[in-house]
C-alpha cells in the first residue's frame, strides 16, 4: 500500500501515535473550559488567558526543538518530550487555583513543539516523491489528537463528579504519554547516517545561502518576538493585570533585546560563509520557507485557535451540554484524519502551489460564512459548514508540509521549527483577538487573513526536489 517499506510503515505509525498523544495532552483542557471555570470559580476572561497561555511558549519551543532535533536526532527528542508531557499533565491535574493552571498551561505549550520532531523523522525515512503523502499521514493522524481529546476526555470524566472527572482525564493522558515514551525510544531509531554531512548548528541560527535571504531571515524573526510581546501585553492588564505594568515593560524590552541579539547572531554566523561561493548543492531559497510560514500561520494557527474555543462556542450558542459540545466541537479537528493526508497526496500528484492556492481560497470562503453562524442557525448546518472549512485548511496543512522538507533536507528540523512557530504565532494572534471580539468577527478575520496569504502564494516558486536535483513543479 502506497509503496512504503515495512520499516517506513513502522516508523510512520510509531511517530504519528507519539504526535497524537502530545496533542491529546496539549488540548486536554479545551473540552473542560466551562467545567474548570465553574469548579474553580474562574471568570471567562481567565479562561481566555489560559487558552492563550496554552499556545504561547509553543512559538519559541518549536524553533528550539527544531535545532535540537537536527543536532541530537528525533528519537531522543520525541521520547524526552513525551516524558515532559506526562509530567505537565500530572501538574495540571493537581492544580487548585488560577496561578497553578496558568503555569501548567504555559509549560504545556512546549509540548506543542513535538510536531517538528516527527517532521524530521519522516523526512529522514521517506524519499521526496512520497514526502507529501507520508508527512500528510503523520501530521493528519497525529493532529487528530486534538479531536480525540475533545470527544474522548469528557466521556472518561462522565462517571465522576465535575470537580474530579477532568483531573482523572488529564492524568490518563499523561500516563499514555509516559508509556509511549518508552515504546518510542525502544522501537523507533533514527535513520542511519542522516543529517551527519551538513553543519546544522551554526550557533543556533538557520544557515542561509545569500545576503538577501539573510535579511529576510532577520525580518521573519520579528513576529516571533512580537507575538511573545503581545502575550506579555495581554497579561499586563488586558482584560486584567496579572503582572505589573513596569514588569511587563521590562519583559517587552527584553523581547526587543532578544530580537536584536538574535539578529546579530544570524548576521555573524552567516557572513563568513556568504563571503565565499556557496556550493550549488547547499543553495536553497529562504523565501520559500518565509511564504510557507505565512501559510502555516493561517492553516495551523487558525486550527489551534478554533479548537480551543469551538466547544465553548457551541455550548453557549446552541445551549448544549459539555459532553455534546465537546463531541461536536471535535468535528473541526476530526477531519485531520483524512484531510491533511489528502492534502499531501494531492500536492504530490497535482502540483504544490496549485493545491495550496485552492485550499487557502476554500478556507477563506468557508470561514467567512462561519462568521454568520448564530443561534438562529440549525446546528446541523453550522457543523456541516465547519467541517467544510476545516477540510480546506487541514488539507492546506498537508500541502504545506509536503513542501517544507524538500527545501533543504539537512535543515528540515530548523525550517519546520520556523514554520511551526509561525503556526503558534497565528494561534496567539487569533486567540488574543478572540478575547476582544465576537466569535463571528473572529471567523471573518481568519477569512480576511486567508486572502492575504492567498496573494503571497503568487510568489512561491519552483525548487529542487533534491539538493542539486531537477526543479519540481508547484
Amino acid at each position: 500500500m502506497l509503496g512504503f517499506s515495512k520499516t517506513q510503515w513502522n516508523t510512520l505509525h510509531l511517530t504519528w501515535v507519539a504526535f497524537l498523544l502530545t496533542f491529546v495532552a496539549w488540548f486536554n483542557m479545551a473540552p473542560f473550559n466551562t467545567t474548570i471555570m465553574n469548579t474553580l470559580g474562574l471568570t471567562s476572561a481567565e479562561i481566555n488567558i489560559l487558552m492563550i497561555c496554552n499556545v504561547a511558549l509553543t512559538i519559541p519551543a518549536r524553533i528550539i526543538i527544531g535545532f535540537w532535533v537536527d543536532r541530537y536526532g528525533p528519537q531522543k527528542i520525541f521520547s524526552g518530550l513525551l516524558v515532559f508531557s506526562a509530567l505537565v499533565c500530572f501538574g495540571f491535574a493537581m492544580a487548585q487555583n488560577f496561578t497553578t493552571l496558568l503555569v501548567s498551561r504555559l509549560l504545556m505549550g512546549i509540548v506543542g513543539g513535538g510536531f517538528v520532531v516527527g517532521i524530521k523523522m519522516i523526512a529522514e525515512w521517506f524519499p521526496p516523491k512520497k514526502m507529501g503523502t507520508a508527512q500528510g499521514i503523520y501530521a493528519g493522524w497525529g493532529n487528530f489528537g486534538s479531536a480525540l481529546a475533545a470527544f474522548s476526555l469528557p466521556l472518561i470524566a462522565l462517571p465522576f463528579s465535575d470537580a474530579t472527572g477532568w483531573r482523572l482525564a488529564a492524568v490518563l493522558s499523561g500516563i499514555c504519554c509516559l508509556i509511549w515514551a518508552g515504546v518510542y525510544f525502544k522501537f523507533c531509531p533514527d535513520a542511519p547516517n542522516k543529517g551527519k554531512d551538513f553543519p546544522v548548528d551554526i550557533h543556533g541560527v538557520i544557515e542561509v545561502t545569500s545576503y538577501r535571504d539573510l535579511v529576510l531571515q532577520i525580518i521573519f524573526l520579528f513576529p516571533v518576538y512580537g507575538a511573545m510581546a503581545l502575550f506579555i501585553w495581554k497579561l499586563s492588564g488586558n482584560p486584567f493585570a496579572l503582572i505589573p505594568d513596569s514588569l511587563a515593560l521590562i519583559f517587552i524590552l527584553g523581547m526587543v533585546v532578544f530580537f536584536i541579539w538574535n539578529a546579530i547572531r544570524c548576521w555573524k554566523a552567516n557572513m563568513p560563509q556568504l563571503q565565499h561561493p556557496v556550493p550549488k548543492e547547499k543553495k536553497y531559497p529562504f523565501s520559500q520557507i518565509a511564504i510557507l510560514s505565512l501559510v502555516y500561520s493561517l492553516t495551523f494557527g487558525s486550527e489551534l485557535a478554533v479548537v480551543s474555543m469551538f466547544p465553548q462556542f457551541l455550548q453557549t450558542t446552541f445551549s448544549l451540554s459539555v459532553g455534546l459540545a465537546g463531541t461536536l466541537g471535535a468535528s473541526y479537528a476530526f477531519t485531520n484524519l483524512f484531510a491533511r493526508p489528502g492534502g499531501g497526496w494531492i500536492s504530490d500528484r497535482f502540483g504544490r502551489r496549485r493545491t495550496l492556492s485552492i485550499m487557502v481560497l476554500g478556507g477563506m470562503v468557508s470561514h467567512w460564512f462561519m462568521g454568520e453562524i448564530s443561534s438562529d442557525w440549525q446546528l446541523t448546518h453550522a457543523i456541516a459548514l465547519t467541517v467544510v472549512g476545516s477540510i480546506f485548511l487541514k488539507a492546506g496543512n498537508g500541502a504545506c508540509f509536503a513542501v517544507i522538507p524538500l527545501i533543504s533536507r539537512p535543515l528540515t528540523g530548523k525550517l519546520a521549527g520556523l514554520a511551526g512557530a509561525y503556526g503558534s504565532i497565528g494561534a496567539v494572534s487569533f486567540l488574543t483577538l478572540y478575547s476582544f471580539v465576537t466569535p463571528q468577527i473572529f471567523f471573518k478575520v481568519i477569512a480576511s487573513y486567508a486572502f492575504l496569504v492567498f496573494l503571497s502564494l503568487i510568489f512561491l516558486k519552483p525548487f529542487p526536489a533534491t539538493p542539486g536535483g531537477k526543479r519540481s513543479e508547484i
